[in-house]
Parts: structure tokens; sequence; C-alpha cells
């Protein structure tokens, strides 16, 4: 009997599929928490046929849905949609469905695809970048790898090299640490640290160099076992780079950059041959860079099988992954404010008594000097529901009201003044960025659009 050979099934982030011949008995969840699924489905029966109908959540990724099927979920902008929330977010009678809708899937596959990667470029450069990127990834290595056209389908292996690469950058900057390391050597004519006389009788004396002692001993430099492992991944960066610079078209100079200011660093460190050794190591806090480096490292070697020519081929194996896209926009808007001159002392995901805040923090009011206090909610909204975006503010507002905010802004206001609110919005409308504007049907409740990246597909 023939092998029936896996089909990968192709959906858009938050969008509607029907698969024939296809029943799914459970779906995916995010971090296998069950309120977080990858995708909803209902199977149904129509004229005797089986059919799957599924839709896509807020995650991009791979993974399997069943013994012959996987699911590929890629990240599309509902541009007519994002245009709608501009201009008529004010008016909460618009609806604005029969303009937003989207009538078929060829419609969807022409829509513009966001440039993921362009924004973890910017959320590396965030402080305690690695735990935050963490939350928002999730790999499973329990589960079979999965083939695939690495460039179509593959978000995981530039996503993990990014972020090496930034770490790196910070770590060369800083400065490469110096240790003590043990170094094996068969020495002419000396001794140094311990003789190792199994090796000094195999490879020496049985060989009739009875000038020559095999020594074990301790050096203080910078070839450690941490920086033979970081040169190690290095080679598998810079070999992926150069071949997939297309992927990373955004900032090709700043990452030719970024490699030859690396490279130097670590030109005279040899290569760790046993990746393994880096198990033995205990990290030390002070060089959190360097915990965090290795952490990636070793998911990069993973991820290419500890094989460099997996870093080049066109096919390749990959783990199940999926990427939380409404987590990845929080975070990019959290770069934008915090680079933001009119915004500051922005605290993002700020709790209290299980209401947690998207930020909290103090804005210049349009035509005004002093900063005010300011609750703001970054929504990712792709997909069209209708009144939803109206539950959003009052969501917000409902923030805004808590005693605790009240507390926390206790030097800037008293209890009869109203917080401001702020709706961060996607589009990818670059006039419309960053400018803030007031919502009409509500009091002191703002929106400003937050322009996402758009990847450019030859």
């Amino acid at each position: 009997m023939n092998s029936i050979l896996p089909k990968i099934i192709q959906l858009y982030e938050h969008w509607n599929h029907s698969e024939e011949f296809l029943e799914i008995e459970e779906s995916l969840y995010f971090k296998k928490d069950s309120t977080s699924s990858i995708f909803y489905y209902e199977n149904r029966l129509e004229n005797n046929i089986k059919k799957c109908f599924l839709k896509a959540n807020y995650y991009i990724g791979i993974g399997a849905i069943s013994p012959n099927h996987y699911i590929f979920i890629s990240p599309k902008v509902n541009n007519k949609l994002l245009e709608c929330i501009q201009n008529h977010l004010d008016d909460e009678s618009v609806d604005y469905a029969p303009n937003a809708k989207i009538k078929s899937e060829e419609e969807v596959k022409s829509l513009p695809e966001v440039d993921v990667l362009q924004m973890l470029s910017e959320i590396v450069k965030l402080p305690d970048a690695t735990k935050e990127i963490s939350n928002l990834l999730d790999i499973d290595w329990t589960v079979p790898e999965i083939e695939i056209e690495h460039l179509e389908n593959d978000y995981l292996s530039p996503f993990l090299v990014i972020q090496f690469l930034h770490l790196m950058k910070v770590i060369v900057k800083k400065g490469l640490k110096k240790s003590y390391y043990t170094v094996e050597e068969n020495l002419n004519s000396r001794i140094k640290g311990k003789i190792l006389v199994p090796q000094t009788i195999r490879q020496n004396l049985f060989k009739n160099k009875l000038t020559s002692t095999y020594c074990r001993y301790q050096e203080f430099g910078y070839n450690s076992i941490e920086n033979r492992f970081l040169k190690k991944v290095l080679e598998f960066a810079k070999n992926y780079i150069n071949h997939n610079m297309e992927l990373l078209s955004f900032s090709v100079p700043e990452i030719k950059h970024d490699l030859n200011f690396i490279s130097s660093a670590f030109q005279l460190i040899p290569s760790l041959d046993n990746s393994a050794e880096i198990k033995k190591i205990k990290h030390n806090e002070f060089y959190k860079e360097y915990q965090d480096a290795i952490q990636i490292g070793e998911l990069v070697l993973k991820n290419f099988s500890f094989s460099i020519t997996n870093s080049t081929q066109l096919k390749r194996k990959t783990p199940p992954y999926w990427i939380d896209m409404s987590r990845l926009f929080e975070l990019y808007a959290y770069k934008r404010l915090i680079d933001l001159s009119d915004f500051n002392k922005i605290k993002y995901h700020w709790k209290t008594f299980g209401n947690e805040v998207d930020f909290i923090g103090f804005y210049k009011k349009i035509k005004k000097e002093e900063f005010s206090p300011i609750i703001i909610d970054a929504k990712y909204k792709l997909h069209y529901e209708h009144s939803k975006e109206h539950q959003d503010m009052r969501q917000v507002a409902g923030y805004a009201r808590l005693k605790e905010v009240y507390n926390y802004f206790s030097d800037q206001i008293n209890n009869s003044d109203i917080i401001d609110c702020l709706i961060i919005y996607p589009t990818i409308n670059k006039e419309a960025e960053l400018k803030i504007s007031e919502i009409k049907a509500y009091q002191n409740i703002y929106k400003m659009g937050l322009y996402l990246p758009i990847r450019s597909l030859k």
C-alpha cells in the first residue's frame, strides 16, 4: 500500500479555510495552555464528504494537526480593516464590516504580509529582551520535526539568529569575558601543570617520543568554553545569514556591519568541538548577556540539528513552533514608546489585583509641555469583529478607573481627575503613524497608529 505524503495546509492569520478529507480531534495550544488555541476548527460532513473548517488565531508558525496534515500560518494584514479603524473608530454606530470583509482566499493571499523579523530586530534592543521574547515563542522539541521549504515556511531560524546576533553585539561592546580554562597539550622538553600519564604513555612513549609529555594545566584568557561555544554558534549564524540575505533585506548593511564587528572580536578564539561541554558551565549573573546568548545559541544549534550544512539547505526539518503575534505587537509598541520623547517612564504589563495593563506611564498631551498620566492598550487588530473595538475602549477606560492606578499617580492627580487612555492600533499607512488624535465618542480616550513593517515578497 502506498504511503500518504504529509500535506502542509497554508493558513493566514485570523482567516478561514476548509479542507476536504480532514478530521481533527484536538486543537493545538500555545505553550500547551488550553485557553490559547492556535486555531479553531469544526468537523463537518457535507455531501458525504468529511470537511474540516479552520480559522487561524493570532499565532504564526507550523505544527501537525493530524498524522498526514501540517498547518502553516503566516501573518497577513487586512489593509481594508486598518483603514476603516483609522477613519471610523470615533463613531460607535458605524458598521464597517461590508468595507473590511475579504471575500476570497485569493484576495487574502494578495494581502500584505507583516515583516516579523523587522519587528524582532527592534524588540531585541529592549531591556530583558530574551525573557520577553521567550514568552512569545513556543518551540515543541518533543514531537517529530517537519520538513519545510525554509525560505517560504521558516520564521524560526531567522528569529533565533537575529536574537543571537544582537546578544553577541552587546557582549563584544562590553568586552569579552576572560576566565580560567583547562588546556590539555603535548609539551616538548617541558612540563606544565598535571602530567596525564595514560596519554603520555600512549601518545609519546609507545611512539618513542621520549622528550614529550602530555599535560593538563589552567590558563587565564579568552579561550574559555563559553567563548568557544559562542564562536561555534557564530559560524552557524554567519553561514545562515550569508545564504539568506533576502530574508533580512530590511537591514543588510547593518547586519553585515554587526557580523564584521563581532567576528573580529572572536577571530583568534577556536570553535568548540563538543557542544555538550557548555552544560558544565556555571553562569555568573554579572555576565547576563553571556547566559542569554548561550541559551539562544543552544536553540540555534538544535534548530539546525547541530549540522552547519543544514543552515544552507533549501529543504530542511524544523521543530513545530508558534509565535504570538499579539504579544509581538505589544513588545514592538513598547520599544517604540520608550524611544519617543513624548512618552516617559513607560512600564510594560503593570499588574494589580488580577488586572494587567499593557502600559502605564506619562506622556505630553497635545499642545502641552508637561507630562500627564496615561494608560495605554496595544490592540493587534487585523480582522473585523463588529463593536469589539468599542469593548476595547471600555476595557482600557475601566483600567484607568482602578484605585491602584490612582494610587500609582497620586503625586500628579486627584481622585476627581480623569486619567487619559490611549489605544495603539496597527497601520500600514506611514503618514498616520504616531499621530495621536482624540476619539470623539469618549472622554479622554485617544488613538495612535503604529506602522507595521511589511515584508517585501519577490
